[in-house]
């Protein structure tokens, strides 16, 4: 073994020993800070939204704002190296580079979005074997969660003006994965907003309310769909694009 050879083996073993160090961070979205406690990367988050609210421990987290207002003086005075947010929150956070706080940004349209969010995060933080540890954990289970009675499901956010799920929300990519048809897939949108003749037109056998409390007049235009009320806990479920999105998958497989 030459001198040269020597040398960059004792370097490449100096890197390799060479400790990491993680980056500090603030979240503001229940989603993101949801991914960022499944990847186990909670030491370091340093502050939350007023929204965030699992797992229970988030409630020991400073606020550091909410959907539509960031406080930048605890901003300061935490000083993260990242801040995470949604592309939503674009606008609160042009000050950011003025702080030297650098933000990723995310938008989730799918599962797949989801999962190369989860990758995102991990290298950021230097989770990355767990987020592929995750990811996989999460495709084994929405692949255990499939029915093999496929039904055709209109999912109402809400009634009157009529609003559901179109190609674009990661929703419907939800109920694909489910095994059922949204009935609402053509429309090449996040939350549509429909006529009820398109609904009747499109024959739903499943009608799922989200937050619709119209079961009496939905009945009315549907005497033969099964309606389904959504609970609280599977609202929360069902709308946040996060780690439990398999149990999503697990509500709709199951109707």
């Amino acid at each position: 073994m030459t001198k040269t050879s020597i040398f960059k083996f004792l370097i490449s073993l100096a890197l390799l020993l060479m400790p990491c160090f993680a980056a500090s961070y603030v979240s503001l979205s229940p989603v993101l800070t949801e991914i960022i406690y499944a990847l186990e990367g909670d030491k370091d988050l340093l502050g939350v939204s007023s929204v965030c609210n699992y797992p229970d421990d988030v409630k020991n987290k400073q606020i550091i704002g909410d959907t539509y207002f960031v406080n930048m003086e605890k901003l300061i005075k935490l000083k993260p190296e990242f801040l995470f947010s949604m592309n939503s929150n674009k606008p609160l956070l042009g000050q950011l580079p003025l702080i030297n706080v650098k933000a990723e940004y995310f938008e989730f349209s799918s599962i797949q979005n989801i999962y190369d969010g989860i990758n995102r995060i991990g290298k950021t933080i230097n989770k990355e074997k767990k987020a592929f540890e995750l990811i996989n954990e999460i495709k084994l289970k929405i692949s255990q969660n499939k029915t093999k009675e496929p039904k055709k499901i209109l999912y109402i956010v809400q009634f009157n003006p009529l609003i559901t799920v179109g190609k674009q929300s990661y929703i419907n990519d939800v109920i694909e994965q489910s095994g059922h048809i949204n009935v609402a897939s053509d429309i090449n949108f996040h939350y549509p907003n429909i006529t009820l003749e398109y609904a009747i037109k499109k024959e739903p056998e499943i009608i799922v309310l989200c937050y619709s409390d119209k079961n009496d007049e939905i009945k009315k235009y549907f005497p033969k769909a099964k309606i389904i009320k959504l609970t609280t806990q599977e609202q929360d479920l069902i709308n946040r694009p996060g780690p439990r999105i398999w149990q999503a998958v697990k509500i709709f497989s199951k109707m």
